[in-house]
């Protein structure tokens, strides 16, 4: 999968470069901020959280009168949250193929003050209904997460209450106890924007997009399945229009 991901973008890289018109490159640096939320439904009695609960279980007599759903309760374990997203993406395109590439480096869906960055290969265009500078977008594509560093211990701590977020946050950072930090997504965003300035180089838009974790549950069993919005502003990079 990563191989054939790889060799996918490479050739779309290459296709642009090879344009022999240099309008019909599209490259634009975005500037996002939004948010979203997560559904990783991890099954958390499968997780390290456990040694907690043990942990916890000791201050009562007997320890097994503290059941495992007296322990979700009392810290309010869930299996989604939200959280503000803000970041920077680059987009590729060709003027005359509806393919496109798209590298982002954004704040976590686990966590906003962890990074993530990802790769999405796929299918789509920006659609100017008639000669105004409002436009409509819509883009379909496999998502590759290189890295999220907020996946992870951040992810079980936001699963819990506030109260208990905030004891956990003092002791509580186990390596990776979700497994990979990577993924493969199946991403869809529809939005829509308008053209900004006589030169139209720059634009403003919102869009809304679901990323469908398609990871193999082997490899990890927690999802990185998020929803949410984006509000961006982008600059043109290569001399050409929106």
């Amino acid at each position: 999968m990563k191989k054939t991901f790889t060799l996918c973008a490479v050739l779309l890289l290459a296709l642009s470069v090879s344009a022999q018109k240099r309008e019909n490159l599209f490259i634009r640096l975005g500037l996002n901020v939004g948010a979203s939320k997560l559904y990783h439904n991890t099954h958390f009695q499968a997780t390290n959280l456990v040694e907690v609960y043990e942990f916890v279980q000791l201050s009562h007599d007997p320890p097994e009168s503290y059941t495992w759903k007296d322990f979700e309760k009392d810290y309010g374990l869930h299996s989604s949250y939200s959280q503000p997203r803000y970041g920077l993406n680059l987009y590729l395109a060709h003027k005359l193929f509806p393919v496109f590439l798209n590298m982002e480096w954004m704040s976590s869906s686990s966590s906003y003050q962890k990074s993530m960055f990802a790769m999405t290969l796929g299918l789509g265009k920006d659609i100017h209904p008639i000669d105004m500078d409002f436009f409509f977008s819509g883009h379909v594509g496999l998502k590759r997460v290189f890295k999220d560093s907020g996946f992870g211990a951040e992810t079980i701590t936001f699963s819990t209450s506030k109260e208990a977020r905030e004891r956990l946050a003092t002791f509580y950072n186990p390596s990776k106890p979700l497994g990979a930090q990577s993924g493969n997504l199946l991403a869809l965003r529809v939005g829509c924007g308008r053209v900004l300035g006589a030169a139209e180089r720059a634009a403003v838009g919102a869009e809304l997009y679901y990323e469908l974790d398609v990871t193999n549950e082997t490899v990890r069993q927690s999802r990185m399945t998020n929803f949410g919005f984006n509000i961006y502003f982008r600059f043109d990079l290569a001399n050409t229009s929106f």
